[in-house]
C-alpha cells in the first residue's frame, strides 16, 4: 500500500479496475494536450515533401519570391544526384512506376549505377541503362521528363512489361504479313514456272521443226552430188587440149629422178 502511494498521487485502491485503467492511460500513456499540439508542428522532412518538385528550373526561379518552405525544398533538391534514378516497380503490371533521384549515400554505395536501380535489389550483373519518358503529376499539372535508370534483367522485363506486350502484338502482325507475302510470292513463282514451261515446250517444238527443215536440203544436196559424179563418168574425154610430147614427158621424168 505504501509503495502504491509513492508511485501514484492518488490512492488507486479506491478506484475500480476500469477507472484505474483510464487514469493510467490518460496520465502516463496517452500524450497530453500540450504534447499533441506540439506534435502538430511540421518537421523539415514534412515541409520538403509538401514542396518537393521532381525537376526545378532554377534559371527561371526568383529566389526572393520563394517562401522559406520552397527554398528549403530547393536546397534539398540541389543535394540530389540527377544522373540516374531509383525505381519502384512493385505496380509494374498497372503501368505505374515511381522514380526518384539518388541521395549522396546511394551514389557512394553505387546504388542505381553499379547496382540495380530497383528498390531492395542488390543485383550487380547484367545491368542495362534505359531512358524513360517519366510522366507524373506535380501540383495538379501533368509533367514529363527523360530520365535514366540502370536495371537488372528481371526488373528490365518489368519496366518493359507493357511495351513488350505491344511489341508482341506487332510481331504477330508482322509474321502474318510475311506469311501472306510469302504465299503471294509462291503463287507468282508457280505462274512464272507454268509460263516458262510453256515457252520451253514452244522452243523445243520450234527447234524440232527447224531441224526437220535443215535435214531436207541435206538430202537434196546428196542427191545432186551423186548426179554430178555420174555425169563426170558419162562425159567424153576432151582431146582438143594439147598433149605433152614424148620428149617433154622424158625430161620431166629425169627432173623428178635427179631431184
Amino acid at each position: 500500500m505504501s509503495n502504491k502511494s509513492t508511485l501514484f498521487p492518488i490512492n488507486l485502491d479506491k478506484l475500480s479496475a476500469k477507472e484505474r485503467h483510464n487514469y493510467i492511460l490518460s496520465h502516463f500513456v496517452l500524450p497530453t494536450a500540450a504534447e499533441t499540439e506540439s506534435r502538430k508542428h511540421k518537421r523539415d522532412i514534412d515541409v520538403i515533401r509538401e514542396n518537393h518538385r521532381f525537376l526545378w528550373n532554377e534559371e527561371d526561379e526568383d529566389i526572393d519570391t520563394l517562401t522559406w518552405e520552397q527554398r528549403l525544398a530547393l536546397r534539398y533538391y540541389r543535394k540530389l544526384f540527377k544522373e540516374y534514378c531509383i525505381a519502384d516497380l512493385t505496380r509494374y503490371k498497372e503501368n505505374k512506376i515511381a522514380l526518384r533521384w539518388r541521395t549522396e549515400q546511394e551514389v557512394v554505395t553505387g546504388l542505381g549505377q553499379f547496382q540495380c536501380g530497383s528498390r531492395h535489389c542488390g543485383e550487380r550483373e547484367g545491368l542495362r541503362s534505359w531512358e524513360v519518358n517519366f510522366k507524373y503529376l506535380e501540383n495538379g499539372a501533368p509533367q514529363n521528363a527523360l530520365v535514366k535508370v540502370r536495371l537488372c534483367p528481371l526488373h528490365t522485363e518489368q519496366l518493359n512489361y507493357r511495351t513488350k506486350k505491344k511489341e508482341y502484338k506487332r510481331q504477330r502482325r508482322r509474321e502474318r504479313e510475311e506469311r501472306r507475302s510469302e504465299r503471294k510470292h509462291k503463287k507468282r513463282k508457280l505462274n512464272e514456272d507454268d509460263v516458262s514451261s510453256k515457252e520451253l515446250e514452244e522452243q523445243q517444238t520450234q527447234l524440232s521443226e527447224d531441224a526437220s527443215n535443215d535435214d531436207e536440203p541435206t538430202v537434196a544436196s546428196k542427191n545432186s552430188q551423186e548426179v554430178a559424179d555420174d555425169q563426170i563418168w558419162s562425159k567424153q574425154l576432151d582431146m582438143s587440149k594439147e598433149q605433152p610430147s614424148r620428149e617433154q614427158e622424158f625430161e620431166r621424168y629425169l627432173e623428178d629422178l635427179l631431184m
